[in-house]
């Protein structure tokens, strides 16, 4: 995880709430800075990172999610790399960095998902998180209660490391040989494809779904990709799993994760924003 996020439980929210790596950096450093002013230190300085986090995640959110609408395609947060993140951290935090879980909560307004992230990630009492964004208790109760609802009908799916490094190993497989049946037999039916290419590079402008579709896409979009340059590939700790990194003459191409159950794939998120991979160069 780039170090400033992983300094503090504040940078953790603050990418939880905006999916962006670059942005969740803008708001801890403005958190820091804003502590650094602080004529006398707090008894708590957690506590005040927490608060001045939150409510500018939460403004930054209100502006990104206005953006969003006209955003062309599906919209991805960015992946983060976690490889510096101990083992024992990551068994806590993998199913909250997941890059599924991030994507779930879109579905919540701002709002909604500070108080939902502030209780379920990190476990704060209804009046804490009051006194952290300034509302009362039972606002933030009622919040927590519709942020529930919302996400009640959405699959969650926890898929470990290792079974999300056996799915890519397999995908991987599965192409090279260019075994469109062997690829059918890896997604189940109600399998969704999410590529995000931001209009900047060619990516499916809406999600890919069942199998044999996703299976002819895959296949059509690398025999393309082998064409038009030199493929190669590596895998990243990203997002507390494992996730695959390929590039085309050596530049970044796109990034892959998923998540699974059962054996089979049930999200592929294809990263091609070029904006969204620019941290990965240091990586790896």
């Amino acid at each position: 995880m780039p170090a400033h996020l992983e300094a503090s439980s504040a940078g953790r929210l603050a990418y939880r709430m905006l999916g962006s790596v670059a942005d969740a950096e803008d708001v801890l450093q403005e958190a820091r800075l804003a502590l650094l002013r602080q004529e006398r230190a707090p008894d708590n300085e957690e506590a005040f990172l927490f608060r001045v986090v939150s409510n500018l995640a939460v403004d930054r959110l209100r502006q990104q999610q206005r953006q969003r609408r006209a955003y062309p395609g599906p919209w991805l947060p960015e992946p983060l790399p976690t490889e510096s993140v101990s083992a024992e951290d990551l068994a806590e935090l993998a199913d909250e960095l997941s890059l599924g879980f991030v994507l779930m909560l879109e579905r919540l307004s701002p709002a909604e998902r500070v108080v939902f992230l502030l209780r379920e990630g990190f476990d704060y009492a209804f009046e804490e998180i009051g006194e952290l964004i300034g509302v009362s208790a039972a606002a933030c109760r009622q919040r927590y209660r519709r942020a529930r609802a919302n996400l009640r009908e959405e699959k969650r799916f926890a898929t470990p490391p290792g079974e999300q490094r056996e799915l890519l190993d397999r995908l991987l497989v599965a192409i090279a040989e260019e075994d469109l049946g062997g690829l059918v037999q890896m997604f189940s039916e109600d399998s969704v494809v999410f590529a995000d290419g931001g209009g900047v590079v060619s990516a499916a402008i809406r999600p890919v779904t069942g199998a044999e579709r996703i299976a002819q896409v895959i296949l059509h979009l690398t025999r393309k990709a082998d064409a038009e340059g030199d493929i190669s590939h590596e895998f990243l700790e990203l997002n507390g799993g494992v996730g695959l990194v390929v590039r085309q003459d050596g530049e970044l191409h796109s990034c892959i994760q998923l998540d699974g159950a059962e054996g089979k794939v049930k999200r592929l998120y294809v990263s091609r924003n070029p904006e969204k991979l620019a941290h990965l160069l240091g990586s790896g």
